[in-house]
């Protein structure tokens, strides 16, 4: 049987997202003796009857480097994982680790994984399928799940700069009203050991939230704006209500769990934005748009698609929403900036080019090397720049950092041939990216 180690030194939401796919996957893992190296502060946390924990888990960072492993998985965003999975004894490693002052990141579901410590502003993939492809799981989706009838509402009061202390009272009022037979509880009082599906929680996103819904309840999110997949539950049917920076109303609330408690259809008209959580395709999840209004939903949705593209060459099909004057403003100022990044990586191709013929040529001008080199570290510098002042593009920016450092080459000529090829990679991922803008842009009914 071969040893498998997961590296998982993480906050908790984190280990908890880990050890669901270990056990939804433990029959792909059936031939592997595993051992989790985890902190105990996380471990502590989700030690509630919440989730399974391996029996071989472990905090122990010296046991682990004094065993040998067939593999090492690092599904780790903190930085000391790096130099402890250098030092673990295996055969072959998954994600980062720091070998010479140098990071190498071997996969690219790793590198995108890498892209969310730079702080996006959604999560486009789950985590747990983001930690399922590093793995190399494949699984279709599940079939849909009937609705079960709510018998109890779980509910936690949330941040009152979107939805007032008063309002939250009206809310919690006119649940006992409209729904007499329905016992409302706090989450404290849940027994994870008890069978969840007739429950429905209503309230911010939460490891607590999280850790009822992968339980079986359902869950109704209230969010201060649109967050992708952040702190969400991995199954379908969950909503996420988005009050885009405005206050909710009690009313439109309640009005809107007519449809998902009662199931009466469709929604309505809706003051706020709101989402529902489906499966789109064996590689993720997805948010569909119930009326999409928040201003990041259309480069939420074309992330979707490249990066599914990216990272699994798997088209995915989306209908495009039709965008409000905000979303297209939004949408504008991005393809701008993108048209101008697609025009300065032409010139780092131009001068990779030239390092490239000179690296092969029998004598090299030295001059021409370095003024060459110097454009490169100076578009290198803009990109940086353009990626910390723009954060939708943010992540294709990084990750593409990301992939172009891991060169390997042992002299000039291999050097720049991995960047003539990283640089030409993402410049069609930006130029794709551009064009999911602009069918966004011009088309008012098709799909992407």
């Amino acid at each position: 049987m071969k040893k498998l180690l997961i590296i998982q030194l993480d906050e908790a939401y984190f280990l908890f997202e880990t050890l669901l796919v270990l056990d939804q996957y433990r029959d792909d893992l059936k031939n592997y003796s595993l051992t989790l190296l985890v902190r105990d502060e996380s471990l502590k946390q989700v030690q509630d009857g919440s989730c399974s924990v391996p029996a071989s888990t472990t905090s122990s960072i010296d046991q682990v480097l004094n065993e040998n492993f067939d593999i090492s998985v690092n599904l780790s965003l903190n930085e000391n994982s790096w130099s402890i999975h250098n030092e673990i004894n295996a055969i072959r490693k998954l994600g980062a680790f720091k070998s010479d002052g140098q990071l190498v990141i071997p996969d690219h579901w790793s590198s995108f994984l890498l892209t969310l410590k730079s702080g996006s502003p959604f999560l486009t993939f789950h985590l747990h399928d983001i930690y399922k492809n590093i793995l190399g799981f494949r699984s279709f989706p599940h079939p849909k799940e009937e609705k079960n009838q709510i018998q109890k509402i779980s509910m936690t009061l949330c941040n009152t700069q979107f939805f007032s202390a008063t309002e939250q009272e009206a809310f919690i009022k006119g649940i006992a009203q409209r729904y007499p037979r329905i016992q409302i509880i706090d989450p404290s009082e849940v027994d994870f050991v008890e069978d969840l599906k007739h429950l429905l929680y209503i309230g911010p996103a939460t490891l607590t939230s999280l850790k009822l819904c992968e339980s079986g309840a359902q869950g109704l999110f209230l969010s201060k704006q649109f967050q992708g997949l952040n702190l969400l539950p991995h199954g379908e049917g969950h909503f996420l209500i988005s009050a885009q920076s405005k206050q909710l109303l009690a009313k439109d609330l309640l009005s809107f769990l007519d449809h998902v408690i009662m199931n009466k259809g469709e929604s309505g008209l809706l003051p706020f934005s709101a989402y529902q959580l489906t499966k789109e395709n064996l590689f993720g999840s997805y948010l569909k748009s119930l009326n999409g209004s928040d201003e990041q939903y259309p480069i939420y949705q074309s992330q979707v698609v490249l990066w599914n593209y990216i990272l699994n060459l798997f088209d995915v099909t989306l209908d495009v929403i039709k965008c409000s004057p905000q979303q297209e403003k939004v949408l504008l100022e991005q393809s701008e900036v993108l048209n101008k990044m697609i025009r300065l990586y032409d010139y780092a191709l131009t001068s990779i080019e030239t390092i490239h013929q000179e690296a092969k040529a029998q004598t090299t001008n030295s001059q021409v090397l370095i003024g060459h080199m110097n454009n490169l570290e100076d578009i290198e510098k803009v990109s940086d720049q353009i990626s910390r002042s723009h954060i939708y593009l943010r992540p294709i920016i990084d990750y593409y950092r990301i992939r172009r450092g891991q060169n390997n080459g042992s002299n000039l000529l291999e050097q720049a041939q991995h960047s003539l090829i990283a640089y030409s990679e993402e410049q069609q991922a930006l130029k794709a990216l551009l064009e999911l803008f602009t069918v966004t842009l011009n088309k008012k009914e098709a799909s992407i």
